[in-house]
């Protein structure tokens, strides 16, 4: 059976583990965001457990300034994706920030990640924008939208 929580320190070792198992390892110290207390900016990890492990997690940035959240990271295992996690993920996410009064949910992806595009498109999000210079390869990416 699926879980869709919060995640809290403890699930740190695990979505860890899942970045490196997946060719996607963090150059950032994803602890000091479970840790860091700013008023101004929160972060939230939210975990997808099946059978007691973890197969997938999502990462979002609350701005106070403009009451948006801004969502990082949907990383599901690569031998669980196409069974609805990101989407369950993305969900999850978008009922907390509606429950925490954002106005809007932004997300980035690289133009030719059509997977992620792909999964904020059939949730609603529209494109807003584009940046050809954020990344260091020199792909460009799309700033999506949805309201709340």
């Amino acid at each position: 059976m699926l879980e869709i929580r919060l995640a809290t320190i403890k699930d740190l070792p695990s979505i860890q583990q899942l970045e490196k198992r997946n060719g996607e390892p963090t150059n950032e110290d994803l602890r000091v965001l479970f840790e860091v207390d700013n008023p101004n900016e929160k972060c939230r990890f939210f975990v997808a457990e099946e059978n007691g492990k973890v197969v997938g997690y999502s990462r979002m940035h609350f701005y106070r300034w403009n009451n948006s959240a801004y969502v990082i990271t949907v990383l599901v295992d690569a031998r669980n994706r196409r069974k609805g996690i990101g989407t369950r993920l993305l969900e999850a996410m978008e009922d907390f920030a509606q429950k925490g009064k954002s106005r809007v949910m932004t997300f980035d992806a690289a133009s030719d990640n059509m997977p992620a595009l792909q999964l904020c498109l059939k949730s609603g999000f529209k494109i807003c924008g584009y940046n050809d210079k954020i990344y260091r390869n020199g792909k460009t990416a799309i700033y999506l939208a949805k309201e709340l």
